[in-house]
């Protein structure tokens, strides 16, 4: 039962690291680019910005976003979760969680989604040159720009990938599991040898 546990446990971490790998988590900034703001080209900047607008138009940005979350989910719960199949009663506790854990970071994520965009634009000043972010740019003003940017997530839900990704999850899982189980011993006998000490005196 508790090597059961365990390996809940290691998809629950896997299938929350998975949710948070979206498109706004990857279009943060690393911590040191976001603060050396004085480096951004502001005439790179307004190209990006455009390419972003563009992008993730304000009427479809939360779409956007969601859907990416969402196909992972749907994917995460054809494999991560499939052993809870003779366990309705634990499938629906696990389901409820998560489901309830994705609408509160949807809600969070909406606070976030400007910051993220600007983030997304200054990011592009500083990996593209002048020249290529115009290409981009002419590229995304076209129909098929527009298509190519507004629906790049919507493949995660095609089929053909979707087949691919829950195969590959399915083949992860044994490893998430071995490393999860090493780490519960790992940190068992250090904090055996080693007990935390209380925050307040450290």
């Amino acid at each position: 039962m508790i090597k059961g546990w365990v390996k809940w446990q290691a998809a629950g971490a896997l299938a929350l690291a998975a949710l948070l790998h979206s498109p706004a988590a990857s279009a943060q900034a690393d911590p040191v680019s976001a603060v050396a703001a004085s480096d951004v080209d502001p005439v790179r900047l307004a190209i990006a910005s455009e390419i972003v607008t563009i992008a993730f138009p304000e009427d479809k940005r939360e779409a956007i976003f969601g859907s990416a979350m969402d196909a992972t989910l749907e994917q995460m719960r054809a494999t991560m979760f499939s052993s809870l199949k003779n366990d309705p009663a634990a499938e629906k506790i696990v389901n409820r969680k998560v489901d309830s854990f994705v609408a509160g970071s949807k809600v969070i994520l909406r606070d976030h989604m400007q910051d993220l965009l600007d983030a997304l634009a200054k990011a592009y000043t500083r990996e593209f040159s002048e020249a290529e972010l115009s290409d981009m740019r002419a590229f995304a003003r076209t129909d098929t720009g527009r298509h190519f940017f507004q629906r790049s997530s919507a493949v995660m839900s095609d089929p053909s990938f979707k087949a691919a990704n829950e195969a590959y999850m399915r083949d992860l899982m044994p490893s998430v599991t071995r490393m999860q189980t090493e780490l519960v011993d790992e940190l068992s006998n250090h904090f055996r040898e080693n007990p935390p000490k209380d925050s307040a005196a450290s």
